[in-house]
């Protein structure tokens, strides 16, 4: 990865802090508020230097956050339909302390990612019937 120290540092702390809100949290609204911070963070970090790996993570992020939001928003508004999986914001939080570990060994992310958009997957109704069927493994 091509990140000054500096700014890996804070990607790295703020993507911890992020992990510990999620998981200290218990209203829904906020947990996923606090995860609208990684993209945040992501995207800060490349506005001051590229890199290919942080620009994939910003995009997944961004998107993850906003298909879990959609399952929260209808989750509060009273359609039940699709649950979140028991323990869906533990395991979110573990893969972005895992995201932030990886970055901080500077080793891939990818699969890390992909592990992050398979959460935010079930969460629709396609997914949550592919993770019913045992095909996905959270």
């Amino acid at each position: 990865m091509n990140i000054p120290k500096e700014l890996r540092g804070e990607l790295i702390k703020e993507l911890r802090f992020i992990a510990k809100k999620i998981i200290e949290e218990s209203d829904l609204r906020r947990k996923i508020y606090f995860y609208s911070a990684a993209y945040g963070i992501t995207r800060r970090v490349l506005n001051f230097t590229y890199d290919p790996q942080i620009n994939f993570a910003e995009f997944v992020l961004e998107v993850t956050y906003n298909t879990i939001n959609n399952r929260v928003q209808s989750i509060i508004q009273g359609d039940a339909t699709i649950p979140l999986i028991d323990g869906f914001f533990d395991r979110l939080a573990t893969y972005l302390e895992e995201l932030a570990l990886k970055i901080e060994r500077e080793e891939d992310i990818y699969k890390t990612l992909e592990k992050i958009v398979a959460l935010a997957h079930v969460t629709t109704g396609n997914g949550y019937y592919l993770f019913t069927k045992g095909l996905i493994k959270i």
